[in-house]
């Protein structure tokens, strides 16, 4: 008969920095809720070394992701105090691509983790939003219109200022894609009062070839299906951290087989290309070769004339 191994704090942090790929350790994930107050400052210190090994150049030479990105996750769920202070330090770190890195395939979680520990503070986020001293990229400022999206959804602020700041924000924002974006989630969120102005610029602006009116259309008449695992509805905070924590780390990408490709397709021109653009542009230093991440700010290897992160990362 084979018995149940006894964990200790030792074991479940193990199990989480050895993580294999296809195979999410969810004995050591359930047994962490059960040493919750004793896991919490080793977690703490996972974090906050990753940020430190960042700020001196060397996260990716001398750091793992797994560790971190376990860490976020559970402290998010169990709404430790401090958390989103620390979510929104590393989602802001000044090496972009150390941000991406640090949370592995879990990357998109950003925004739900920054919403499950929202800490009530609307002109922060806002003030990233607009900064222009430092201009920060075009990623960053689209997780906070996703998380902002979030709060707004899940009412964890005064939706009438929400409200007026989406408002100006169609106004303001400088970037087609973070306009797409901010359009999207007006219609996702059902704000009757601003679809005037949405409507407006969808036909007086560049982004009608974009974002037809059909596509918002389609999201007006979606439904409001709360849950993260709805992929069109915004962010929902963790509210069940057993269930809901498994099924998010179930998605990580990581926990999957890579994509094997024949060897015919290996040598398509496209698929050199996008070999090429990886070893130009991707440090692969302690990540598996099939887990090279693109920098999303650069043009698209598929020649579509669009950064990454806008082209083939949603793919």
């Amino acid at each position: 008969m084979k018995h149940s191994p006894i964990w200790t704090v030792e074991s479940i942090l193990a199990a989480f920095a050895q993580a294999q790929a296809d195979a999410c350790p969810h004995e050591a994930l359930n047994a962490a809720h059960d040493h919750r107050e004793a896991l919490i400052p080793h977690l703490q210190a996972a974090v906050d070394q990753a940020y430190v090994l960042s700020a001196a150049g060397r996260l990716q030479q001398e750091g793992d992701w797994r560790p971190h990105c376990f860490a976020l996750h559970l402290l998010a769920a169990w709404r430790v105090p401090g958390t989103y202070d620390r979510i929104l330090q590393g989602f802001m770190l000044k090496d972009r691509y150390d941000s991406r890195w640090l949370m592995g395939e879990a990357y998109q979680d950003w925004p739900h983790l920054l919403v499950t520990t929202f800490d009530g503070d609307v002109p922060r986020l806002l003030t990233i939003l607009n900064a222009e001293d430092p201009p920060w990229p075009i990623e960053l400022r689209h997780g906070i219109i996703l998380t902002l999206s979030g709060i707004y959804y899940d009412n964890l602020a005064d939706r009438g200022l929400l409200q007026d700041s989406f408002d100006a924000l169609l106004d303001s924002l400088d970037d087609s894609l973070l306009l797409q974006t901010m359009m999207e989630e007006i219609a996702k969120l059902k704000l009757h009062d601003l679809l005037p102005k949405v409507w407006k610029l969808l036909r007086t602006s560049p982004l009608r070839k974009e974002l037809s009116k059909f596509e918002v259309q389609d999201c007006l008449e979606s439904t409001w299906d709360a849950g993260f695992t709805v992929s069109d509805a915004p962010s929902t905070p963790i509210q069940n951290p057993r269930e809901d924590l498994a099924v998010l780390i179930q998605s990580w990408l990581f926990f999957l087989p890579p994509i094997k490709l024949s060897p015919e397709d290996e040598t398509h021109p496209r698929v050199l290309r996008m070999r090429a653009y990886e070893k130009e542009v991707s440090d692969s230093t302690a990540r598996p070769t099939a887990f090279i991440f693109y920098k999303r700010t650069l043009p698209c290897p598929c020649d579509s004339g669009l950064p990454y992160g806008a082209c083939c990362a949603q793919k």
